[in-house]
């Protein structure tokens, strides 16, 4: 039986060593709490700028179609867990032009899709045409304007891509 007892400095180093890792331990979980506020405060934005701004100006390109008897409606959905639950599916609006664009001959669904992203801040336009989809091009959730979506929107229209 050993009744030695552990150095008093490699019990300090050892503490020391412990107590780090902890501190680090709660740094990470605080870190992690703020980047999850700030998500959440992300989202919050984003659905004020959907109201206030995307969706009022997808809506007059919904009012336009409709005068020339064409339909195109707006699609939303908001964040939800994916299947897996570790990544969530981000929020999106989008219009949906497969009905004005009678060709039914067509796998691809034209569609003009805004996605957000709520680690950067940051709205993705995806397009989808009868022949080819892809993205066309990202920007701040805070320098989008009626403008911009108006104008990338006529270009989606008229075949060009940026």
């Amino acid at each position: 039986m050993h009744n030695e007892t552990m150095n008093p400095e490699i019990a300090k180093s050892l503490e020391a060593i412990l107590n780090g890792r902890e501190q680090q331990k709660q740094e990470e979980v605080a870190r992690v709490s703020e980047q999850q506020k700030a998500e959440a405060q992300n989202l919050a934005d984003f659905a004020a700028k959907k109201d206030e701004v995307i969706r009022p100006a997808f809506q007059e390109i919904v009012d336009l179609y409709h005068k020339k008897s064409k339909t195109i409606r707006i699609v939303e959905e908001n964040e939800r867990p994916n299947d897996k639950g570790a990544f969530p599916f981000p929020p999106y609006i989008f219009l949906d032009m497969s009905a004005a664009h009678s060709s039914s001959h067509s796998a691809l669904q034209p569609q003009f899709k805004l996605t957000f992203e709520k680690r950067g801040r940051t709205l993705s336009l995806h397009t989808v045409t009868t022949s080819q989809s892809g993205p066309a091009g990202d920007l701040p959730l805070d320098t989008i304007t009626a403008d911009w979506i108006h104008n990338a929107f006529l270009r989606y229209e008229s075949g060009g891509s940026h």
